[in-house]
């Protein structure tokens, strides 16, 4: 180091004179571009005023639409302009094609495929009853003394959105007559709330994959073509939220894990040169671009730890899924021979974790609590409450599952349900391809060289656990049905995306089949399986009952069928005003769900309903209605067995509909009236027997029923 360093004057006269220099260089540059933009922009060069507007119309009627771009716009942004649209179409084509996709099917009421009761069920049933006022069906999960169902984040996700709706829709009836809630609505608005959270999905793979340098093309447009993120991710499944959890805890693990490799690197290299320092300016120097190095240790332990209490809230199987996660974000950088993340560093995340679970777990304990009602504020104020009005509903979901007779009652399945039925439904094509992934991973961990070893501390060992162990955790659990599995989805696309791309003479038969069974998937969830459920409620709920106080609604081989599309109030006989978005607010609807009972059981409920609408009536002059409601193909069956001892009137029907269950008693027809099989009766056998899959609303009346009918139906009754 020469003297001119430690003179301050010729060291800031340098420091000026280089200043200068970049000064002069930036302003060349700028003349340069200039320059070279006004060379490129001909018609703003050659032409101005009127020749300009006319070489600007001349260029239209040639064609040379970029020409008029470049005439009227600045350079800059045309070519921006055209960088965006190949990044459109060039990059992300597929993707936004199927994103497209997702938000039409989220709007069209034809999206009504019905996959599962739990998802109204579990949420937005006791959601709207509430917010609303409607009458509707509160599960034994909600019961109010050991309820298995936090409802805080329903409330928040779709109850604060539906109640604020309700009182617009109250300004805007009062002030202009118009009523903008209705069934379609209220079904819209959670709907358009998973919509948007779906996209949190699609962000965070991006987020991952650019951190990582992967190809968030593949990633992004397998994600996206995926019937999980067209259908399920717009339906108020617990599930569906458990996935969008997932994918933010996996991001922000990932990140993290980046941000700890980095900052190590940082600070080993810091402290090998300050090592090597040989005076002490230099490792003073140092020493301050060591504070400059971010920190680490603690990074996103706030979003992490409420993401988790959150989740358990919303299921407490979300272990499952945070495990992995977790134990990733707490041991990232920690080496026993590291003075920077030493093993103490493992015991003080842990330590500063839990205190933030709790807390927010305490809160969410508390909105519970004073949702159910036992615990309210007068007693906390006065601190007069005890614990059983405190209301833990994941502690009492747990211990529901702890016993197997409760677990049976919802279905008891093979251990290998998950592995060999549940993935490839959910995934198709893309199943064996993660499992083998998985195994040819453990292979190499096993066999190969130590040297050549795949690493425990990468981001797809990240992926590979944090989608193997819930599979095998909730393959203990003997109730297991596909939907549990969502939350894998994010992690199995990151590892196994690419290879769809595996070619074959030119062709890509994975991706081929991946997108062909996707489609398929799409349209029998979303628009075929017990499509017909949820348009016949509101159908029902259009119909005009004439004031009757009373209509029977029986529903035979279908789904449970959801209470909000019928828009009934909660106390439709109380005196007071009247709700503005329920058509009969002077009728009551008693609904029967008889599943998939015999339709003999069917024809006695019916003959016992009616009997008895019949004997009020002429006891207390109130009259009742009685419709059923049954898969269409049904209809013949029923007809030849009720006979003339009912009256059957077809009202409405809604097609598609096809009930699995139902699928047995299904009967083709593909032969004439002489009994022959010709083509053309094949032809109109297959359009007759396409017709009968939907679901028909009849209204029942008693007909000539016989006296030993109705000693068969005392008898069974």
């Amino acid at each position: 180091m020469s003297w001119h360093d430690w003179v301050p004057v010729p060291a800031l006269m340098r420091q000026a004179w280089d200043a200068t220099k970049l000064a002069v260089a930036t302003r060349a540059i700028k003349k340069e571009r200039a320059l070279v933009l006004a060379q490129n922009n001909q018609v703003q060069k050659t032409f101005k005023r009127k020749e300009a507007v006319k070489e600007v119309k001349r260029l239209f009627e040639k064609g040379d639409y970029e020409g008029v771009a470049r005439a009227v716009l600045p350079e800059v942004v045309v070519d921006k302009s055209f960088d965006l649209v190949q990044f459109w179409w060039k990059v992300w084509d597929i993707y936004w094609i199927f994103v497209l996709l997702r938000i039409v099917f989220t709007f069209i009421p034809s999206n009504s495929g019905y996959i599962h009761p739990d998802e109204y069920f579990q949420s937005v049933e006791v959601v709207v009853g509430d917010a609303l006022g409607l009458e509707t069906h509160r599960t034994w999960e909600f019961n109010v003394t050991a309820p298995l169902r936090s409802p805080s984040l329903p409330f928040a996700l779709y109850g604060l959105p539906l109640t604020g709706l309700k009182y617009v829709n109250m300004y805007v009836h009062n002030n202009f007559g118009i009523n903008i809630l209705g069934p379609y609505i209220i079904q819209l608005v959670p709907r358009i709330i998973m919509l948007i959270m779906s996209f949190s999905v699609d962000f965070m793979i991006y987020q991952i994959c650019k951190l990582y340098k992967h190809s968030y093309n593949q990633c992004l447009t397998t994600l996206a073509s995926s019937y999980i993120m067209l259908v399920y991710s717009t339906r108020t499944f617990s599930n569906t939220l458990e996935l969008f959890l997932t994918s933010l805890l996996l991001y922000l693990v990932a990140h993290t894990m980046k941000r700890t490799d980095e900052t190590v690197y940082l600070q080993e290299l810091v402290q090998n040169s300050y090592k090597q320092a040989d005076t002490v300016r230099d490792k003073v120097n140092i020493q301050k671009k060591r504070k400059l190095i971010p920190p680490h240790d603690f990074k996103y332990i706030i979003p992490i730890g409420i993401i988790c209490a959150v989740g358990f809230f919303n299921r407490p199987t979300f272990v499952f899924f945070a495990f992995t996660p977790l134990f990733f974000w707490f041991q990232r950088g920690i080496s026993t021979n590291s003075m920077f993340t030493p093993f103490q560093i493992f015991n003080f995340r842990i330590a500063l974790m839990i205190p933030i679970i709790l807390l927010t777990g305490g809160l969410l304990l508390l909105t519970d609590s004073l949702y159910y009602g036992q615990l309210t504020p007068h007693k906390l104020w006065h601190l007069t409450m005890d614990w059983q009005d405190w209301k833990n509903a994941p502690f009492n979901f747990i211990m529901y599952n702890l016993v197997p007779g409760n677990v049976a009652s919802h279905g008891v399945h093979p251990h290998y349900t998950h592995l060999l039925v549940n993935l490839p439904i959910l995934l198709g094509p893309l199943a064996p391809i993660f499992v083998l992934t998985v195994i040819n991973w453990f292979c190499d961990i096993l066999y190969m060289q130590w040297k050549d070893k795949p690493g425990v501390r990468t981001i797809f060992s990240l992926t590979l656990f944090s989608a193997s162990l819930p599979i095998i955790g909730l393959s203990v659990v003997k109730h297991q049905e596909a939907r549990f599995l969502l939350p894998i989805m994010p992690c199995v696309i990151l590892m196994c995306a690419h290879k769809l791309r595996w070619k074959m003479n030119g062709w890509r038969p994975l991706l081929t089949l991946w997108y062909a069974f996707n489609i398929l998937a799409a349209v029998w969830f979303g628009f075929i399986h017990q499509a017909g459920v949820l348009p016949i409620q509101r159908q029902i709920s259009r119909l005009e009952h004439g004031g009757v106080p009373y209509v029977n609604l029986v529903y035979s081989h279908t789904y449970m069928p959801p209470r909000l599309p019928l828009m009934q109030p909660m106390h439709p006989h109380a005196g007071g005003p009247t709700l503005p978005y329920c058509s009969n607010p002077k009728t009551k609807y008693l609904v029967h769900d008889l599943g998939s009972s015999d339709l003999s059981l069917v024809h006695n409920r019916l003959l016992a309903l009616i009997s008895r609408g019949d004997y009020i009536y002429k006891t207390q002059k109130k009259a009742m209605h009685t419709l059923l409601v049954i898969p269409t193909h049904l209809l013949q069956p029923f007809h030849r067995l009720v006979k003339n001892s009912l009256h059957i009137h077809l009202l409405h029907s809604h097609g598609p509909h096809v009930s699995v269950e139902a699928l047995g008693r299904f009967e083709p027809v593909y032969w004439d009236g002489e009994g022959e099989v010709t083509t053309l009766s094949v032809v109109f056998g297959a359009i007759y027997s396409l017709q009968q899959f939907s679901l028909s609303v009849l209204n029942v009346t008693m007909g000539h029923v016989s006296t030993v009918e109705m000693g068969q139906l005392d008898n069974k009754s």
